[in-house]
């Protein structure tokens, strides 16, 4: 089994440590997927777009619309990217990146009544590719783990139409979004913040770093430190460098934040991997980086109330988990939950749908019509007793009952 991890990778000033929260997406057929890391799964920056030829009628042609979450609503609205026929689309992801997980990886959320195939290629650096299958015959999910390493981790993403559906008024595949299954967080922080120019003492702010350490204590797992620099001196220095460095990060967690040091891994990269240009001033400090990679702690349990339950009036509703993190859909009015497991066997969130009686003041995931939700369920979880309320007030009204399918 591989696990799911986050990633913390130390390159931007300042950045946000709130939590993240997985939730399900509508996959433009009737279903929706859960991305245990929500809206940061998805692609940030097109790298390259080639049109096919034919290509789509005009506005249709672009490539931007394909970059965030899935949004498209249905008719003609432009949010989404036709590749034309033959076309190609290289996306990265910024603030996430692909990983082997058990299970589907890598969705692509394509419109329309059919699945149309696109070739499906995945990237450490956007240079060296590997080509994962295709998808098609009504399935837009890839699981690479045939093809890669259980350690590996990949940035970019390139999907290529097959030439299945030359005419028409769209050729090609119809994509509106592409999103990382198998994700993580990758948290920010300059280099510089951390270290001065050719040291690996740390320096006296650590604001952001103790922050980190605090994230890697919770999640308690197994913990990767890569050290990466840029391309000024020798390969043998920096590799020196860079494996300082890391070392000196491990030595910060173990002494400050009382992480078993079995449970820390380093590794020394030097000027390989970089993720950005080194022949500008800009790029080189880009890449002089640290990247933290925390594995979950893979005894935790992940079964019980995850699934999928008879709910009554709200027709099925599936639950997903990742740690203590809950999102699920029901089929009633396009339904959503998100929440904690706050004990074994109760969930503590929120519902939210398109409509209802009552209209917040507030919005979630875009809607104001919301409130307060609790799922108990029963000790062997065949059966759970829903309570809720509207908007900010307590879930102390009595609801509909589920039973497990």
């Amino acid at each position: 089994m591989k696990p799911i991890f986050i990633t913390i990778q130390l390159l931007l000033i300042s950045f946000s440590l709130s939590a993240q929260i997985g939730r399900t997406y509508p996959d433009g057929h009737g279903g929706r997927v859960f991305f245990p890391f929500g809206d940061i799964s998805f692609a940030d920056e097109v790298v390259e777009f080639q049109v096919g030829d034919p290509g789509p009628i005009e506005g249709y042609g672009i490539p931007e619309p394909i970059l965030g979450i899935p949004d498209y609503t249905g008719d003609f609205e432009k949010k989404y990217t036709t590749l034309g026929y033959g076309g190609s689309l290289t996306i990265k992801f910024t603030d996430n990146i692909l990983y082997d997980i058990p299970g589907p990886d890598l969705y692509i959320f394509e419109i329309g009544p059919d699945v149309e195939p696109v070739e499906v290629h995945i990237s450490k650096n956007g240079n060296d590719w590997i080509n994962v299958g295709k998808t098609g015959g009504g399935l837009s999910e890839v699981d690479i783990s045939e093809y890669v390493n259980e350690s590996d981790i990949f940035r970019y993403v390139k999907i290529v139409d097959v030439k299945d559906g030359k005419s028409g008024r769209w050729p090609g595949a119809d994509v509106d979004a592409i999103g990382a299954i198998g994700s993580s967080i990758n948290f920010q922080l300059s280099s510089s913040v951390l270290f001065d120019f050719g040291k690996a003492t740390l320096g006296e702010d650590k604001t952001e770093l103790k922050s980190i350490g605090e994230k890697v204590s919770e999640i308690n797992g197994l913990t990767v430190i890569e050290g990466y620099t840029d391309n000024v001196g020798s390969q043998e220095s920096n590799i020196d460098l860079s494996k300082r460095r890391a070392e000196e990060i491990r030595s910060y967690l173990i002494n400050n934040h009382n992480i078993d040091e079995g449970k820390i891994k380093v590794y020394a990269f030097g000027e390989k991997n970089p993720v950005a240009d080194n022949t500008t001033e800009e790029g080189r400090s880009k890449n002089r980086r640290v990247e933290i990679i925390v594995f979950p702690n893979e005894n935790e349990e992940r079964k019980g109330v995850v699934g999928t339950w008879d709910a009554g009036k709200w027709g099925d509703l599936h639950i997903y988990r990742y740690g203590d993190k809950i999102a699920g859909w029901y089929e009633s009015d396009g339904g959503e939950i998100v929440g904690e497991l706050t004990d074994p066997y109760t969930i503590e969130g929120k519902w939210v749908e398109n409509g209802s009686r009552k209209e917040c003041d507030s919005y979630v995931y875009d809607r104001n019509h919301w409130g307060s939700l609790k799922l108990k369920f029963s000790k062997d979880y065949s059966t759970f007793t829903m309570f809720w309320g509207y908007c900010d007030s307590p879930a102390d009204e009595k609801g509909l009952e589920g039973v497990k399918k």
